[in-house]
């Protein structure tokens, strides 16, 4: 076999491991955190708590294009609690009903954290259902 061969050979190869490893791969910890970050933002909390240390925990295929995983992950206090609701009432560009629902968000935060302070952490866990799309692992709502 002539030297061309061999390296068309390997080529080959390497691309048939590449896809099927693209194929078989299931959604980790770093999908997990950008869902967790894009609800973060979504809640406009995303300057009040951070997601860090994510840690996938479990996971299985549905066999109808879901991948469910367990994660668990830890909040971070980026501001005070406080402050960040004394920031939130005072903010004028929130419409009434955007000021009113982050301020219901908040409180419910306050019962389950208590009055935390900047730097507090909190552990969580968490199941999240993905879908796999041509975009990748997109999380469902």
């Amino acid at each position: 076999m002539s030297a061309t061969a061999h390296y068309l050979r390997f080529i080959t190869v390497l691309l048939a491991v590449a896809l099927l490893s693209a194929c078989s791969r299931a959604p980790g910890a770093g999908d997990a955190q950008k869902a967790l970050e894009a609800e973060m933002r979504n809640a406009h909390l995303d300057g009040l708590l951070a997601i860090t240390n994510v840690e996938k925990l479990n996971g299985y295929e549905d066999g109808e294009g879901v991948y469910t995983i367990e994660v668990s992950y830890s909040l971070e206090a980026e501001e005070d609690l406080s402050t960040y609701t004394s920031q939130v009432k005072g903010n004028e560009e929130l419409s009434g009903l955007d000021r009113f629902a982050m301020i219901m968000a908040l409180s419910a935060l306050r019962v389950e954290h208590g009055n935390f302070k900047k730097g507090d952490t909190f552990q969580r866990q968490r199941v999240i259902q993905f879908r796999d799309t041509e975009k990748g692992w997109m999380p469902l709502e």
